[in-house]
């Protein structure tokens, strides 16, 4: 009975931890309810792995942010899944994060860190997805293979001129 009794009184500050919320209302604009569908983004790891999706810890562990051996694979990008609770989960610092649980049709269900994942582009759409960034990489991508076939020879002097004239007049 003493052994119950610790038991129980050992999970109670475990549960002050969380609060359960009905709907989010993110930085890139979207508002999540539970049974909402999260498209998931890619990887913030150098390996491609995820960093704010976690594997859901057993009830009886709290829940934490940078584990790495419970964070999702690489082959988890690009995914659906639905929401099953939203949580408000106060850390040891005195911070709050919202914190997703999610289904995925498997047998695990994941943890999305959902301030911090929107931040990394690993949820879409992410708060760093501005076009006008997009734009400056994907001409500097553009000038590179330019100067690149320049140097091998496949195009002229005049033709590399007028497609950098183009390209930075866009």
């Amino acid at each position: 009975m003493k052994k119950l009794l610790f038991i129980i009184i050992s999970l109670i500050p475990l549960s002050v931890f969380c609060q359960n919320l009905k709907e989010f209302k993110a930085d890139n604009g979207k508002t999540y309810h539970v049974g909402d569908t999260v498209k998931v983004g890619m990887g913030s790891m150098p390996d491609g792995g995820f960093k704010y999706i976690q594997i859901t810890p057993p009830p009886f562990m709290p829940p934490r942010r940078n584990g790495n051996d419970l964070s999702a694979r690489r082959d988890f990008s690009l995914s659906n899944v639905i929401i099953k609770k939203i949580k408000k989960v106060s850390q040891m610092s005195g911070t709050e994060k919202v914190v997703f649980t999610t289904k995925t049709g498997g047998i695990n269900n994941y943890d999305i860190w959902i301030v911090e994942a929107i931040a990394a582009c690993e949820v879409t759409p992410c708060a760093g997805s501005n076009s006008n960034a997009s734009n400056h990489v994907g001409i500097a991508d553009e000038l590179l293979k330019l100067k690149k076939l320049l140097d091998a020879g496949g195009i002229t002097q005049a033709e590399y001129d007028s497609q950098k004239k183009k390209l930075l007049a866009e």
